[in-house]
């Protein structure tokens, strides 16, 4: 019996011995764990990505800036996985301690396997086979893309037949495009969208035709940038730059016809007579003989009356050229010592009209030509100060021109007070324009509007140095009325 009572008692104390050899009880500790997902090479952030972890957590979701938090997660070890349709599931490790915030990082591809292409560009703006578009506007369309890809555009303009193509933007974001295009041309145009997964997808190609070039019945010179260039304007001012290049382009003529715009140019060595379309286009060379003289500002050319032709000087001689350069023929020279500076045509009895002038800057003279080139007379003697012109009305009886009437010379070739004239050739009328001129001040290089019942001309301060202004008045001199800013050489058809 005691036997038995000591091994009861032996069990007991090994349970109490093995009691005591447990492990203590260690508490549970906390971190958090912040993360972005990207693009991958891209860095565009994803939203609506499916956050899960191993050990699991809880399952959330990537916000607009393509972040997620978790807090409060027990430290441990994670294995972050990241998830998309669309894309290619991304997984991370990440470490969290205790107290600690853990920080990741995690980049997706797109899944070309589960990708879906961009709906094809649609909804253009103009609409296909418009007409008389502007030509400052704005392409528009519109796309989409099932997967809610970032999308990109490329736009494309192509010529008439389609064979010649010009890229006008690229990898734009926008599904507008802001262009400037040319007057009465067609224009074929097409949109190309990327998703950076699929490949490109194709609009239509889309036609649109854009506003005739404007009936402006204005020309005129002025300087841009330290060059002339030339530009067309209607009354209200509205102007349109022709001519765009590294030369001067100066004397702006058109043709009676209206078709023609033939001009004076440096773009060689010496200055050259062009000729080009009315909206700028087309641009030609005519001579190849120079137009020259003791000024090359102040030189003035002609058409002939049924726009074939032309009538320039260089130097001494008077030539006649057709405008593909052909028929180049000498139709008058210049007294000794002096040289062709201005000249006119007019088809009432062919008459030709042209002034001349010596080594002094102000000694001038005007004849008439008959259109085969004989002499019939001189219509203005030379007289102290300077003058220009001339230019015939539209009945061939008379003539515009200017002169200095404060007859002041000096070596330079200043005037002090020029005015614009009217001279009648069959009686020898002369009858002065400029009464309301302000003091001061030069008229100059008048021409006469399509119905001859007004004149055009520029107006400028006598110091030499001044703008020049266009400005306009009726044949008896009053109604002055200005024109044109900083502008000169007027033409008006």
């Amino acid at each position: 019996m005691k036997k038995q009572f000591r091994y009861i008692v032996f069990l007991l104390g090994l349970l109490v011995i093995t009691s005591c050899q447990e492990k203590t009880f260690e508490p549970e500790v906390f971190g958090s764990l912040f993360g972005e997902v990207l693009l991958n090479n891209e860095n565009t952030p994803l939203e609506n990505v499916k956050i899960s972890t191993n050990p699991p957590t809880s399952s959330i979701f990537t916000d607009e800036a393509g972040r997620f938090a978790l807090e409060n997660i027990a430290a441990n070890a994670y294995t972050i996985r990241a998830e998309k349709d669309g894309f290619i599931t991304s997984i991370e490790s990440v470490t969290v301690y205790e107290n600690q915030i853990a920080n990741v990082i995690i980049k997706m591809l797109p899944d070309s396997m589960d990708s879906q292409a961009p709906v094809p560009p649609s909804n253009p703006s103009p609409t296909n086979g418009s007409v008389d578009q502007p030509i400052d506007l704005t392409l528009s369309w519109s796309s989409f893309d099932i997967d809610g890809d970032e999308l990109l555009f490329d736009v494309t303009l192509f010529n008439s037949d389609q064979t010649e193509s010009m890229t006008l933007a690229s990898a734009v974001a926008d599904s507008t495009l802001e262009v400037v295009l040319d007057y009465n041309t067609t224009y074929f145009w097409q949109v190309t969208v990327r998703d950076g997964s699929n490949d490109p997808v194709f609009s239509e190609v889309w036609s649109f035709t854009t506003i005739p070039f404007p009936d402006h019945r204005f020309l005129f010179a002025r300087e841009v940038s330290g060059k002339y260039e030339i530009f067309s304007s209607d009354e209200d001012g509205n102007a349109i730059q022709l001519t765009d290049n590294v030369n001067n382009n100066w004397r702006p003529i058109m043709n009676r016809q209206r078709t023609k715009i033939a001009f004076i140019s440096d773009a060689g060595i010496e200055p050259q007579i062009y000729v080009m379309d009315r909206d700028g286009s087309n641009i030609q060379q005519v001579t190849t003989v120079p137009i020259s003289g003791t000024n090359n500002l102040e030189l003035d050319f002609a058409w002939s009356p049924d726009g074939t032709q032309l009538l320039y000087m260089n130097n001494a001689n008077l030539y006649r050229i057709n405008l593909d350069g052909s028929g180049f023929n000498l139709f008058a020279e210049a007294p000794p010592g002096f040289f062709f500076t201005e000249c006119d045509w007019t088809d009432q009895d062919d008459l030709i009209i042209a002034r001349t002038a010596g080594s002094d800057p102000y000694d001038s003279f005007i004849f008439t030509f008959s259109v085969s080139g004989n002499y019939l007379g001189q219509v203005y003697t030379n007289i102290p100060g300077g003058t220009g012109g001339p230019v015939f009305a539209i009945s061939g009886t008379s003539f515009l021109f200017t002169h200095d009437v404060s007859g002041y010379q000096a070596t330079d070739g200043r005037q002090l007070d020029a005015s614009v004239f009217i001279k009648n050739i069959n009686n020898q009328v002369t009858s002065d324009l400029s009464d309301d001129k302000p003091d001061g001040t030069n008229d100059l290089d008048p021409r006469y509007s399509p119905d001859g019942s007004k004149v055009i001309f520029v107006n400028t301060n006598n110091d030499g140095i001044s703008q020049k202004n266009i400005w306009m008045m009726n044949l008896d001199g009053s109604g002055r009325i200005l024109l044109f800013e900083n502008a000169e050489m007027p033409d008006w058809r």
